[in-house]
């Protein structure tokens, strides 16, 4: 399939999936209380399909998919909407906004809980699967990053990580996620038979603290031992048309050894314009290949980067010596699954809260457009990772969600902690105003996250 096949069609069942879920949270917890719902719709805008439900929970309930697939509603009885304010009788006794206070608490939260009850279901599915992946295997730090200072020297395998087990590389990617925002951090590590201990610290190092996701994780300097061997040359790139192919392994550069993938990286990036010979091993023997890699400007420093138009091996090819298996039990996935929501939803937060302090730039913010590249690749990849994408995008709905906006559900749920403490709801006025300021929100982070996506497409 396609990468736009795959983008629209992982997008598409992203959407179908996790809004119906948000909603179905709302759905089933007014349907307890007692609130009568007169239609669930996946999508917003004109209804292009419809139903009635007939049975069970379901019945009387109109359910709808319309035309513009980026979110979703239910429609409650509410005395306050012009086609219900006439209601009597049981119709009356099953409005929103007549019940008790903790009642529509309750309903407004179980969205946003019902994606958090999806990603442990997402997360305990992923990690029940018999999994593959690089080991934790260290490549050379380089010099001047916490990983050199701390004395790691490459070739190391990290087994924890401040205490949690670490079983291949994307534990490793995981636990540097939740330590972006930390100055220090202590990994232990197997070395030639032996254990040992080393703490990172990057607190006096400003430089490993960027305003990016990718700044701060690149950070620590740990990288993973990959062979720098060739999975492909883009045809018409510098690589290809020097004759790189793809399964060739660079084992020098300008004459001087390398085995790692990162130190073929840095060579490239630092030769825009430099002619490099490469030599490789290819079929048993050894070639040399001259490359001149392309100038890649950077906008930010107003410099440039060399690129040589190449991708690294698949890690699926890299054979037994590069690669570790793991299946977990039942009890360790739900277990991990858990885990691994509350350290997301605890991320996420964070992330949203250094965007609002300047910690975090606004850059990092994405729109629909990089969720179907993502929902893409990551279908492209397998089921495993579709499901983790599945799920962190399930909790960003969540904590998104629970944002003291009006509009969103922690807006409601401000609404309800104001007229707690006042004793009585909150005026109509103060409420319309409240829906103007959530509007222009929603507005400006559509348009922001919008404006990202093309600015990343363009870049």
């Amino acid at each position: 399939m396609s990468l736009f096949g795959s983008s629209v069609l992982g997008f598409l069942l992203a959407i179908a999936l996790l809004v119906t879920i948000h909603e179905f949270g709302h759905y089933l917890a007014a349907r307890w209380l007692g609130v009568r719902v007169v239609r669930f719709s996946v999508g917003f805008g004109p209804v292009l399909l419809r139903w009635m439900g007939k049975r069970g929970i379901f019945k009387g309930t109109e359910f709808a998919i319309s035309v513009l697939p980026l979110g979703g509603y239910v429609r409650m009885v509410d005395t306050r909407d012009p086609d219900f304010s006439g209601v009597t009788g049981d119709a009356r006794n099953q409005a929103f906004n007549l019940q008790a206070l903790w009642k529509r608490s309750v309903i407004v939260f179980a969205g946003p809980l019902a994606n958090f009850l999806l990603a442990i279901v997402l997360y305990s599915a992923a990690f029940a699967m018999p999994e593959r992946d690089l080991k934790a295997q260290l490549a050379a730090p380089e010099a001047g990053t916490p990983a050199a200072i701390a004395g790691l020297r490459g070739g190391e395998r990290i087994v924890r990580i401040d205490g949690f087990d670490v079983g291949h590389w994307s534990d490793v990617r995981w636990e540097l996620l939740t330590h972006m925002f930390s100055d220090e951090m202590v990994i232990d590590v197997e070395d030639r038979g032996a254990t040992r201990s080393f703490v990172l610290n990057r607190s006096a190092d400003a430089s490993a603290s960027g305003e990016s996701v990718g700044a701060r994780l690149g950070g620590w300097g740990l990288n993973f031992d990959q062979p720098a061997r060739i999975g492909g040359a883009i045809a018409g790139g510098p690589a290809s048309r020097a004759g790189v192919r793809g399964g060739d392994e660079v084992v020098a550069i300008n004459g001087q050894s390398i085995r790692q993938w990162n130190q073929l990286t840095k060579a490239v990036q630092q030769s825009a314009g430099v002619p490099l010979t490469l030599t490789v091993r290819r079929a048993g023997s050894l070639v040399d290949v001259t490359v001149t890699p392309r100038a890649e400007p950077v906008p930010k420093t107003g410099g440039s980067v060399g690129r040589i138009d190449v991708s690294a091996a698949p890690a699926a090819t890299l054979g037994v010596d590069w690669m570790v298996d793991r299946q977990r039990g039942l009890f360790e996935a739900v277990s991990e699954g858990l885990r691994r929501t509350i350290d997301a939803t605890v991320l996420t937060a964070r992330v949203l809260w250094g965007m609002l302090t300047g910690e975090i730039s606004l850059r990092q913010i994405s729109g629909p457009v990089t969720m179907a590249e993502g929902a893409g690749a990551t279908l492209n990849q397998g089921l495993v990772p579709f499901t983790l994408f599945l799920a962190i995008v399930s909790i960003s709905i969540g904590v998104l969600n629970l944002l003291p906006v009006p509009m969103l559900d922690g807006g409601q749920l401000l609404y309800h902690l104001f007229e707690a403490i006042k004793g009585a709801p909150l005026s109509e006025r103060a409420e319309a105003l409240g829906q103007r300021i959530g509007i222009g929100f929603v507005t400006a982070l559509t348009a922001l996250a919008l404006y990202n996506d093309f600015l990343r497409i363009l870049s």
